[in-house]
Order: structure tokens, then C-alpha cells, then sequence
């Protein structure tokens, strides 16, 4: 995570997202975004908090200058989350779906596999990925937005699960609608629909 991180606030700092030319980008951070900052807000504020709370004097500038070290450390650590959110989006172009889920999580889908989508907002319990019956959920704050189902059963491998094979996929995108409609395939021609 903290290598994902810091390759992703690389991307951030020269602001060159993750995608393809000739795709539209999709965010999915809209649900926690507003978390990951304040949880950044906090930490930096941690920094500045033990900073005036440990004693000035050179007996303890060994805890000091650990205590800023970690304190720094944890800044950029969640900036590198809010960053891999932010330059990572879903993807849909002429080729199929990228689906994301910062820099670990990148599921590509050709157009030939994908049978449906769909926007369906559905409330999900549990981690933040998870399979079940054939289903994979990818969703933010507990909810999907979007169900992609499969032409046929595939085999895909997704971070802490491995290689698990669906026939459906359920993520969330900030506009479920415009990513149903952009990456829905047209089956006259084989490609998405325009």
C-alpha cells in the first residue's frame, strides 16, 4: 500500500492520471473522499499537536524528531491514498472497461465479455471487497451504483482474494448512469455503444 501510495502522489504532484487515450474516466471517490481528507486534516494535525505538547528540551529531541518522523510519514501516507483515488478512475473506451480501485486494483474487461450494464444502487455490508455467488463487489461507503454482467463466467484476480471467477461485477461510480451508458456494448457490432 504505502509503494501504491507513493506512486500514485507521483502521478497526483505531475498531474498525469492512470488512463488511456481515447477513454472516458469515471471517478468513484465522490462516497469517500470526504473521509480520506479529514482523516488527513487530522493527521497533520497530530503532527503540530505532539509537536507543542513534547518538551522543548534536549533531553527529549530523540522523541521529538521520531515523533515528527512518524507524524510526517502518516501525512503522506493518506495524501497517497486520496491520490491513488483520484489519479486511478474507472475507465471505459474503445477496447472495454477498466475498473479501479486506486493503483492495487485494476480489472480489465474487453467489450466482447461484457453482456449488460447497468446503474442499481444497492447497499452492501461487510469489506470493502468481496465475492458472493458468482458476484464480485467493489463498492465505496457500502454501496454499488453499477452491475456489469459477464457474457460468460470469468477468472480475474483481485487483490486479498486472489483469482476468483464471476459472472457479474458490482462497483460504485460517482455518475452510475453515465459509465452504464458509455460502457454498454451494442451487440449489432460488437462495440460499445455510442
Amino acid at each position: 500500500m504505502e509503494r501504491d501510495g507513493w506512486a500514485s502522489l507521483g502521478r497526483w504532484v505531475r498531474r498525469r492520471p492512470d488512463v488511456e487515450p481515447d477513454t472516458q474516466t469515471f471517478a468513484y471517490h465522490g462516497a469517500t473522499l470526504p473521509l480520506m481528507i479529514v482523516f488527513t486534516v487530522v493527521s497533520a494535525l497530530e503532527v503540530v499537536a505532539v509537536d507543542v505538547m513534547v518538551p522543548w528540551s534536549p533531553a527529549w529531541l530523540w522523541l521529538r524528531v521520531t515523533l515528527l518522523v512518524v507524524g510526517v510519514w502518516g501525512v503522506t501516507f493518506a495524501l497517497g491514498m486520496v491520490a491513488g483515488v483520484l489519479v486511478h478512475p474507472h475507465t471505459v473506451g474503445p477496447d472495454g472497461i477498466r475498473i479501479r480501485g486506486g493503483r492495487a486494483l485494476d480489472i480489465r474487461l474487453p467489450t466482447p465479455a461484457i453482456a449488460r450494464v447497468r446503474a442499481a444502487r444497492r447497499t452492501r455490508d461487510g469489506r470493502s471487497v468481496q465475492v458472493e455467488d458468482g458476484v464480485l463487489y467493489l463498492p465505496a461507503a457500502s454501496q454499488t451504483t453499477v452491475e456489469i454482467e459477464l457474457t460468460e463466467p470469468r477468472a480475474l484476480t483481485v487483490p486479498r482474494l486472489g483469482e476468483v471467477t464471476v459472472r457479474a461485477i458490482h462497483l460504485h461510480a460517482d455518475d452510475a448512469r453515465g459509465f452504464a451508458r458509455a460502457a454498454q456494448p451494442d451487440r449489432s457490432t460488437g462495440r460499445r455503444a455510442q
